[in-house]
C-alpha cells in the first residue's frame, strides 16, 4: 500500500480552529471521492512536540494520509478532475504543503493493550541503518504499556501538489505513527523514546494527533 502525505501550513492569519473546520468539512468531502484512493485519513494536529524549525523546515499543522495500491494508482487520482478541485481548494487555504510518498510498513504490536486513543507522528530523517535500529528499540519503550507502532519509508520526493503551491524542502526519510496505550501519553512517550538522541536520527517534527478518519479504507476493486 502506498500512502501520499501533505504536511500541510496554515496561513498564520487564520484561526486554527477555522482552518481544521475548513479542512475536515469542506476540502475533506472533495479529497474522499479521489479516483482509485483506498482510504483516506486527516491528522489534525493537537500538540507539537518537536518543529523542524532549526532544520528550515515549514510549521505543520496537519498531516494528511491517501492511501493507493500502487504509485501508478495515486499518479491516476492526482491527474483526475477530482482532485484538481482539491488542488483550487488548497490554493485559497493552506499555505505550504509538502508531500511524502510512503511505502506503508508493517504495524508491530506490543502487549495486548488497546490502543487509548492517542497518536503520535514522527517525521525522521535518517538512512536506512538508522531508521532499522530506531525500529529495533522502540518495542522495550513500549513494553512497559503496551501499543504499537510503524514506520513508512520515503519511496519518491518527486511529487508536488501544484506548481502553484509551496512547498517545503524534502529532507524527510520516513513517518513513524505510534498508537499508545494504558494511561500513556504523548509527551510522557516522547521523554522516555528520546527519538531526537537516536544514533543517526533528526527529527524534523514530532506532533500529538486527532485522527479523522474520511475515508474507510475500502475493498480492492479489479479490472
Amino acid at each position: 500500500m502506498i500512502i501520499r502525505s501533505g504536511l500541510i501550513k496554515n496561513h498564520d492569519t487564520v484561526d486554527f480552529g477555522e482552518f481544521s473546520k475548513h479542512w475536515r468539512d469542506v476540502h475533506g468531502p472533495l479529497a474522499r471521492i479521489v479516483p482509485r484512493m483506498r482510504a483516506y485519513s486527516q491528522n489534525h494536529i493537537k500538540t507539537t512536540l518537536a518543529s523542524g524549525e532549526q532544520f528550515g523546515f515549514h510549521r505543520v499543522d496537519g498531516i494528511s494520509q491517501l492511501r493507493f495500491d500502487t504509485v501508478a494508482d495515486m499518479a491516476a487520482g492526482m491527474d483526475s478532475p477530482e482532485q484538481h478541485a482539491c488542488i483550487v481548494d488548497i490554493q485559497g487555504f493552506l499555505s505550504d504543503v509538502t508531500i511524502l510518498i510512503q511505502e506503508e510498513g508493517k504495524l508491530n504490536q506490543i502487549g495486548r493493550a488497546a490502543p487509548n486513543g492517542v497518536k503520535l507522528m514522527y517525521l525522521l530523517r535518517g538512512n536506512d541503518a538508522a531508521l532499522t535500529q530506531l525500529l529495533d528499540a522502540l518495542p522495550n519503550v513500549l513494553s512497559a504499556t503496551g501499543g504499537s507502532f510503524r514506520l513508512n519509508r520515503i519511496i519518491d520526493r518527486d511529487f508536488r501538489v501544484d506548481s502553484t503551491v509551496p512547498a517545503g524542502n524534502q529532507m524527510v526519510d520516513g513517518v513513524l505513527e505510534v498508537f499508545l496505550a494504558g494511561d500513556a501519553t504523548g509527551e510522557n512517550f516522547n521523554k522516555t523514546a528520546a527519538i531526537e538522541s537516536a544514533p543517526g536520527i533528526d527529527v524534523i517534527g514530532a506532533y500529538e494527533v486527532n485522527e479523522y478518519v474520511v475515508l474507510p479504507l475500502q475493498e480492492a476493486t479489479t479490472t
